[in-house]
């Protein structure tokens, strides 16, 4: 009885472990279209750029995703200290990594350490050239002025904004 059972039982190991050599390891497996799935999720991810002397930048985000050419951020933070020790904040709800620009999307908020605040909804900032630009409508508050306009594009290392159709209103005390 017992020779029997071993029998059967070797018999079921080498059909399985015929199968099992016969087979791509990943066949088996269902694969979903490019860009269906991340490849690599990440959460709470703290990322630092350190200089030689000091930290330049943090990006703080709740979510990332990486996807073949691209990178996806939820609830995005970036601290950049600038040439004349300036410390930016860029926050956003939603932000794309692609070909070295980072695109933000919903409730952008730019603040810099010398009361300068800018509100807009979308911005693009290039990690090579350092700008920042946008093609929708924004808000920018420094102390007492208040400028909106349609678009505006911020040269981060120089300090230098421009921006199109710009209605400016500066509130003076008597």
């Amino acid at each position: 009885m017992a020779v029997k059972f071993l029998r059967y039982f070797l018999i079921l190991f080498l059909v399985i472990m015929v199968f099992l050599l016969t087979k791509n390891p990943y066949a088996l497996h269902y694969k979903p279209k490019k860009g269906e799935q991340p490849s690599i999720e990440l959460f709470d991810v703290k990322d630092y750029e350190i200089l030689s002397t000091e930290i330049n930048s943090i990006v703080f985000s709740k979510k990332i995703e990486k996807y073949e050419g691209y990178d996806k951020f939820y609830q995005i933070n970036v601290l950049y200290k600038d040439k004349l020790n300036l410390i930016s904040t860029l926050l956003s709800d939603k932000a794309v990594l692609r070909d070295s620009v980072l695109y933000f999307n919903d409730n952008v908020k730019y603040t810099r350490s010398d009361d300068l605040v800018l509100n807009t909804q979308s911005v693009q900032y290039n990690l090579k050239t350092k700008v920042l630009s946008s093609d929708t409508p924004f808000e920018l508050i420094k102390k007492d002025m208040m400028t909106t306009g349609d678009s505006f594009v911020y040269q981060m290392q120089e300090g230098i904004i421009e921006a199109n159709h710009v209605k400016s209103t500066i509130r003076m005390d008597k």
